[in-house]
């Protein structure tokens, strides 16, 4: 029975978690919290401690011994973008591996992301209906903060902002030794840093009326929601009223009726007014508290890729790639047509590249975004866009696939991965022969359209012994597109062994 259960260990910056669950029905059987703050002082650049880790080894044993118990051979460990960042957090993970033998698989803003909305789209009774209208789903992190629009059952924006209660803590207790009124000092502080934030979502959401479904917000959670529920919705009436209660009392009195530990309770203040602001810019009509975290999501995540649940959250990554696109005012007619010629060759041609899934989902999402850096010139766009994109965090993404994404972007146009590919040393050998295969169908895709002009309706392909025959039906005159063909198909002969040859057939003959 055994066999059915998954372990997900997340190592955060301000605790860790153990959950353990049946992925066949679902149910938790387990769910064990450390208060170890392994990264606490990362928001100030400083190193994770000595003794910091030995505790944190100590915890991991403890979980570890808890799987055991529980005859669970599949699970896992992931530590958090926000604790990857801390300077020594490569060597600090190379010791608790040699200290505990379990590994810690560092998980980016964007994949945290998506997994809490799966889990907040199999697990909250309302989300069907909210879905249907304008809704956010606001998440907390120790450092950030993670915002994701949607309305008619689409996710039409995604976005992080770099500040969260554990960096707004830290500037308090800066403000608190040097300001006359640190809290007023303090709330301008991050009501300026949303307000910078938030001019970049889309124009047409920044108006927009919002059901709000808040996720991550401990205070809150631990004084509405009731003992055996996971939901609970808060007017903004009772929200203002807890807002000004919490500024006003004291550390112990919020212990007590938050049920927080002297630990945690310096981040209520800072917490609660963030979320203050964050109502106000999406303008909240509703608050939607709903206690599922990022350990839910990665548990919910392995149903979903080990077939338990057959849900599919991929349009999610496909939305959050338009809107990127759009962010950079990418041309809407030419994105398309190369996005559905990259899908169709990727399809034509599987015999060829023995690629998966994944890889076609990270080629439609190059498609779509490789031209984003004609934003800043279109003198060499390709090489911005290969900055942007690693610059960039993508709902859904890991950092890993971001980067292969910004690889496949880069080579779209006239350079080639050739000799370059040394550019992507981070990159496995085999993650590089995937930017090589996914660059050199983009690259024909891209030159189907070199005229931007969207002159060909539809295209067929035909792998023959030495040749892939690709079809153009087109009535127009394609020579300019010939000559890109030509110039861009000798990196796919390169990768490939054959030669693609381009036809035309006219469709009104």
């Amino acid at each position: 029975m055994a066999d059915n259960y998954f372990g997900a260990i997340l190592v955060n910056v301000t605790s860790m978690e153990l959950s353990i669950v049946n992925l066949k029905t679902g149910q938790q059987a387990e769910r064990v919290k450390s208060p170890v703050a392994i990264g606490e002082n990362i928001y100030n650049h400083e190193d994770i401690g000595l003794q910091t880790v030995a505790d944190a080894a100590e915890a991991l044993r403890g979980f570890l011994q808890i799987i055991k118990d529980y005859g669970v051979t599949n699970y896992k460990v992931w530590g958090s973008q926000a604790l990857s960042a801390a300077p020594n957090a490569d060597f600090i993970a190379d010791q608790l591996y040699v200290r505990t033998g379990l590994r810690i698989h560092w998980i980016s803003l964007g994949r945290e992301s998506l997994v809490r909305n799966e889990a907040i789209a199999l697990h909250f009774a309302d989300y069907p209906k909210l879905v249907k209208h304008h809704m956010a789903i606001i998440g907390l992190n120790s450092g950030s903060t993670t915002f994701s629009f949607f309305n008619h059952q689409q996710l039409l924006a995604s976005h992080n902002m770099k500040l969260g209660p554990t960096r707004i803590k830290e500037v308090l207790q800066n403000l608190r030794s040097t300001a006359p009124n640190p809290i007023a000092v303090l709330d301008d502080y991050i009501n300026s840093k949303v307000d910078d934030f938030y001019r970049f979502v889309p124009d047409d959401l920044q108006d927009v009326d919002n059901q709000v479904i808040l996720i991550g917000a401990t205070p809150l959670n631990n004084y509405f929601i009731p003992k055996d529920a996971t939901s609970f919705t808060l007017s903004l009436k009772k929200f203002r009223e807890f807002s000004d209660e919490v500024q006003n009392a004291s550390d112990q009195f919020l212990m007590e009726r938050l049920n927080l530990t002297e630990e945690s309770i310096g981040l209520v203040l800072p917490e609660v007014l963030l979320i203050q602001k964050l109502l106000t810019a999406v303008h909240a009509q509703q608050v939607h508290l709903v206690n599922l975290n990022v350990s839910d999501g990665l548990t919910t995540d392995r149903r979903i890729s080990e077939g338990y649940i057959k849900e599919n959250f991929n349009d999610q990554i496909i939305g959050a790639a338009h809107a990127l696109a759009d962010r950079y005012q990418v041309e809407p007619q030419h994105m398309a047509l190369v996005e559905h010629f990259s899908l169709h060759l990727f399809d034509q041609l599987k015999s060829l590249h023995h690629l998966q899934a994944r890889d076609r989902l990270l080629l439609q999402v190059a498609a779509i975004v490789h031209d984003i850096g004609g934003y800043i010139d279109t003198h060499e766009h390709y090489l911005h866009s290969d900055y942007v994109l690693k610059q960039s965090e993508l709902l859904g993404l890991s950092t890993e696939e971001m980067q292969i994404v910004a690889a496949v972007s880069r080579y779209h146009s006239s350079r080639t991965p050739g000799g370059e590919l040394a550019h992507f040393r981070q990159l496995s050998a085999d993650k590089r022969l995937t930017v090589a295969k996914l660059a050199a169908i983009l690259r024909v895709a891209d030159a189907l359209d070199d005229a931007h002009q969207q002159t060909i309706e539809r295209i067929s392909v035909s792998v023959k012994t030495t040749q892939v025959v690709i079809t153009a039906f087109s009535d127009d005159d394609l020579a300019l597109i010939q000559w890109a063909f030509n110039f861009k198909a000798d990196f796919f002969t390169d990768v490939f062994g054959l030669q693609p040859v381009l036809k035309q057939r006219r469709v009104h003959k």
